[in-house]
């Protein structure tokens, strides 16, 4: 199986060190990406899901550290390579050409004192693919077409206020793609815009994966987002995985309260409009410290067993793991 894998994360944990504590807020979790697929991390949000992306680049706040486990990176020119093991210099070079990233806010993350055109361009130009101004150019406006923005080479001399979210989306997602990444991390690419933008925005990403024979890793704590474009889905509370399966399977037979409560707070047609399925509570603090299951606080499931005993991420079908003592049985 790890020929076919691209990314593998073991074991990995992430945490806040201060100067009198550290506090875990990734707890030893493990995720696989294969190659050519479209994996999602789900769950609220404060459940570590950014902190886990950030760690695979390299790009945590300075407050945080990856502090146990591994980021194995598979490629036929580097073969593997532990990434948290890489000085910054060398993890540079992987950013924006091996690995991209598009972010939460298109509007935070593009510069407002540069034409969007420039800035794609200068990607190019940092990572020494392309260095001549008209060829690198003449790449970009290619791009912006790819993406599907209208009128490209008039769009290049664009600044970012004179474009709409769903625009400004798709010039982070031409920037991230412009040296043909292998692997793509989009987290929340779509929160911010209307249902319309956002199946533009979610078939354009399921394309240019399938046609440049990429991977990505889409974040979201959104399930239709998981369900029209992920293979396989991790879903992640307080900092661990909870479940994770191919994503029909989870849709048809989820095991976990949390992914129960997750789904069923998802609306339907014809469901009761004076009523909306909710998860009681909230995520607690990173804090606090809970001997047994980390969800059983906000369970309506619970069973005396979750209360002084972790459970353990047990597997309970083919590619379908669980972490809950009520359904393994006990």
């Amino acid at each position: 199986m790890s020929e076919d894998l691209l990314l593998e994360l073991r074991d990995l944990s992430v945490s806040i060190v201060g100067k009198k504590e550290t506090l875990p807020i990734v707890k030893g979790i493990d995720l696989h990406i294969p190659r050519g697929s479209i994996v999602g991390l789900v769950g609220e949000s404060g459940c570590g899901k950014s902190m886990t992306a950030k760690s695979i680049n390299n790009i945590l706040p300075p407050f945080a550290r990856v502090t146990g486990g591994s980021i194995i990176w598979r490629t036929e020119a580097s073969g593997e390579v532990d990434l948290a093991l890489l000085k910054e210099k060398e993890m540079r070079k992987k950013c924006g050409t091996e690995i991209a990233m598009v972010f939460q806010e298109p509007m935070t993350s593009l510069n407002p004192l540069m034409q969007v055109g420039e800035q794609i361009k200068e990607v190019l130009t940092i990572h020494g693919v392309e260095r001549d101004n008209k060829k690198a150019k003449d790449r970009v406006i290619e791009m912006l077409s790819k993406v599907g923005i209208a009128e490209p080479a008039l769009r290049y001399n664009a600044w970012p206020h004179e474009l709409s979210g769903g625009m400004r989306q798709r010039v982070m997602i031409a920037m991230a793609m412009i040296c043909q990444p292998k692997l793509l991390i989009a987290d929340e690419p779509t929160t911010a815009l209307d249902v319309t933008i956002e199946a533009q925005i979610l078939s354009l990403i399921k394309e240019l994966c399938r046609n440049n024979s990429m991977s990505a890793l889409v974040i979201t704590h959104n399930m239709g987002v998981v369900s029209t474009l992920c293979d396989y889905v991790y879903v992640m509370y307080l900092g661990s995985v909870v479940e994770s399966a191919p994503v029909k399977e989870l849709f048809n037979n989820p095991c976990h309260p949390y992914t129960r409560g997750l789904l069923s707070s998802i609306p339907h047609v014809g469901d009761n409009p004076e009523f909306l399925h909710t998860i009681p509570g909230n995520v607690p603090d990173m804090k606090k410290h809970f001997k047994g299951c980390d969800f059983c606080l906000r369970c309506s499931d619970d069973i005396k067993q979750c209360f002084f005993e972790k459970p353990a991420l047990t597997e309970t079908g083919a590619g379908h793991f669980v972490r809950c003592h009520r359904s393994l049985g006990a």
